[in-house]
């Protein structure tokens, strides 16, 4: 796993990042994350679904993008400026009868978390698979299998009551392999141009 993140580290042109790969034991969650900074972790669950080093690199490509573009940054800012907005407002109402200012304060918190709040993760995550993508690409692996590892994912998660995609933090799964079909030929250019591929 470090070899393969490393490789695609290297090809996102930053530096400063302290990359770090770890793989957690847990075979029941099929999930990565990244932390700032270059802290990247895997759970041994999702490795059935990745199947082979180009599958991970769709994942590690994800999951770096998002240390790159600073995402987790991006999310508390996001948040402290919705939390802001909805303290003023609840000041500004706290004269009001208590009853009604609980019931404007919780229309206010779910209309900002799904206006606002899961609309810009949405956004951030098709960010890290578009940029996740073109990493992959420029690390030398074909990023056709992003596309495919997408397929298995939505396999692996059927049956599991995945909200609608409006209420949740990533795009559906029909919504991330449209975009990475959308996204193919772009990253194709630099899967051609690399000087990884064997």
């Amino acid at each position: 796993m470090t070899r393969v993140g490393s490789r695609i580290a290297a090809v996102t042109g930053k530096t400063g990042y302290a990359w770090e790969f770890r793989v957690i034991d847990d075979d029941r969650q099929i999930n990565a994350f990244a932390l700032p900074g270059g802290k990247v972790a895997v759970y041994t669950g999702l490795f059935p679904v990745t199947r082979d080093e180009a599958g991970l690199a769709a994942v590690l490509g994800h999951e770096i993008a998002h240390a790159v573009l600073r995402h987790g940054g991006e999310r508390v800012s996001q948040q402290l400026l919705v939390q802001t907005g909805l303290n003023v407002t609840m000041a500004a109402l706290s004269r009001g009868d208590p009853q009604t200012v609980r019931a404007v304060g919780s229309l206010l918190g779910a209309g900002a978390s799904v206006g606002l709040i899961l609309p810009w993760s949405r956004q951030q995550e098709s960010e890290a698979d578009h940029a996740g993508l073109i990493f992959m690409a420029k690390a030398g692996y074909d990023p056709h299998v992003a596309r495919d590892l997408w397929i298995r994912m939505a396999e692996a998660s059927r049956g599991r009551g995945r909200p609608p995609e409006f209420l949740s933090t990533h795009p559906a799964d029909v919504t991330r392999i449209r975009q990475i079909e959308q996204w193919l030929p772009e990253a194709l250019q630099y899967y051609q141009a690399s000087p990884y591929r064997s």
